[in-house]
């Protein structure tokens, strides 16, 4: 009998490994009501990939049910990531300053690149030399190794398969055995983006304006049965519906300009994202201008 249990806990978690990623649609559905943690969520998840270099405040205004108005703002969206992830980043840059001294003569390992920041990994994605639209060289959890024998750089060999056992021993994570783009220089500190998102859900709302790309990239490959090359963005996809389903959203189909909207003013520098509960729509800007949105609900298909 306790066999018989063991192997039906296996199976469970198995099928759970196996389980497919599926599609979050906005719904529309009428709110009543929209927090203003929301906010944040609501601008990230439209076409937010833009530099916000020059972005000064975000302000959110809540028209309520009753027709009264309510107005926050702030100087970012979230706190910054470096805070919440102190004790991770802390304890990666000691796993792999300790990585790069057990490299021995004749060899001799530097790192090329450590944090980076949205825009620099965007570049690298635009021109092949990433998958990813979010490293976690973005959250100071990865770095890229060059190694050099004698003054001259080596690209592959050996010596990477020791420098990644070496990474792995320390309880990192070796890019050389990334499936389908193997980066044998890269560490980080986690297994995936998935794995990162389900110990810090905060973290899910950087991958946000990314998840329609993320899927078109899984279910191209599912629909050619090449699934094992896109397991990461699976997983990642079902952490980001597990943070959002039955959340606030705003539908794809945008709706003319309400009367109500009239008085509406954008502000150099700043970011307003506007939730007519009364009316049922939002407003996001960007850029210049914005787009009304009906509201609605992530559901998964």
């Amino acid at each position: 009998m306790i066999l018989i249990g063991l192997f039906q806990v296996i199976l469970f978690f198995l099928s759970l490994e196996e389980q497919p990623a599926k599609q979050r649609v906005c719904e529309p559905v009428r709110l009543t009501s929209i927090d203003w943690e929301e906010f944040k969520w609501l601008y990230k998840q439209q076409d937010s990939t833009f530099s916000t270099d020059s972005i000064a405040s975000y302000v959110f205004i809540r028209v309520n049910a009753d027709g009264t108005k309510e107005t926050r703002e702030f100087a970012q969206l979230h706190q910054p990531w470096e805070d919440l992830l102190s004790v991770e980043i802390d304890s990666f840059e000691i796993k792999r300053d300790s990585l790069k001294k057990r490299i021995k003569s004749p060899y001799k390992l530097r790192y090329t690149s450590t944090t980076r920041n949205k825009k620099q990994q965007l570049s690298l994605q635009k021109r092949g030399f990433s998958k990813a639209f979010i490293s976690f060289h973005n959250f100071g959890l990865a770095a890229d190794g060059a190694i050099a024998r004698k003054g001259k750089h080596l690209r592959r060999g050996a010596i990477y398969d020791r420098y990644g056992s070496i990474a792995k021993d320390l309880g990192l994570f070796w890019g050389g055995d990334f499936v389908g783009f193997p980066d044998p220089g890269h560490i980080q500190a986690f297994l995936n983006s998935a794995s990162l998102i389900q110990k810090y859900p905060e973290v899910a709302l950087e991958y946000e304006p990314f998840k329609a790309a993320y899927e078109r990239n899984y279910f191209k490959k599912v629909d050619i049965g090449r699934e094992e090359l896109v397991e990461d963005s699976r997983d990642l996809l079902i952490e980001l519906n597990k943070v959002r389903e039955n959340k606030p959203c705003a539908c794809s189909q945008a709706i003319p300009f309400p009367a109500s909207a009239a008085n509406l003013t954008l502000k150099p520098y700043t970011v307003t994202i506007l939730a007519n509960i009364q009316e049922q729509y939002i407003f996001i800007q960007k850029g210049s201008y914005g787009y009304f949105y009906p509201m609605g609900l992530w559901k998964l298909h």
